[in-house]
């Protein structure tokens, strides 16, 4: 991102942005409400246009590339991992007609879910119950991260993936991160400081100023 300037009606977001995110590394965004978090992640999505500036994609501006074809390329974990009452097998496949059991194995395995996974009654076929009550949270996240990978991203978005998890799941997901990011391009939304603390780069979003700390 360079020099981007953006705003919501009368309230200025950025006045001159100016990032730059390494391909293969996990980059966490921490601020306090209202200090553009979201917009960030909006503009990488090219949900939302600067008012001036430019963002760049391995050095060509995202002006140039067809928006919907770089969409097919990221992959984003909600704060509010949803899961269907249905199958861990169908909850990773769900919208997605192209893609086969042995994707969502690989992307079990990526997310670091395969085990337990296979450790279940019925495997891949388990009902994960309404919002994925029968399982623990931890395990929502991966499923829901492994959802995300099923469609081999190139980058992946995740808004706070840790927020709601006890210790040792947050110490999981931050570990299954850390490995994927050797592979992949990870921006991660968090308040949490062990995400923070596994990342590459933590940039923090204020209303004066932006920190980069690596």
């Amino acid at each position: 991102m360079q020099h981007i300037k953006f705003n919501y009606g009368t309230k200025s977001i950025f006045q001159d942005l100016n990032i730059e995110i390494q391909i293969n590394s996990l980059t966490t965004i921490i601020g306090e409400s209202g200090a553009g978090k979201s917009t960030f992640i909006d503009l990488v999505c090219g949900l939302a246009e600067p008012k001036s500036g430019d963002i760049f994609i391995d050095g060509i501006s995202l002006k140039e590339i067809n928006v919907w074809e770089w969409r097919k390329l990221i992959g984003y974990v909600s704060q509010d991992t949803v899961l269907l009452h249905d199958t861990i097998l169908n909850n990773i496949l769900v919208g997605a007609p192209d893609l086969t059991k042995a994707d969502a194995e690989k992307a079990l395995y990526q997310a670091g879910a395969l085990e337990f996974v296979n450790n279940l009654p019925e495997g891949m076929h388990t009902i994960v119950g309404e919002r994925g009550g029968l399982i623990s949270g931890g395990q929502r996240q991966r499923v829901a991260i492994a959802r995300a990978l099923a469609h081999q991203p190139k980058l992946l978005l995740l808004d706070e993936p840790t927020s709601a998890l006890d210790i040792e799941s947050e110490q999981t997901i931050c570990r299954t991160l850390q490995t994927l990011s050797k592979t992949l391009t990870i921006i991660a939304v968090s308040h949490q400081p062990a995400l923070a603390d596994a990342s590459d780069k933590v940039i923090t979003l204020s209303d004066s100023d932006i920190r980069l700390a690596v």
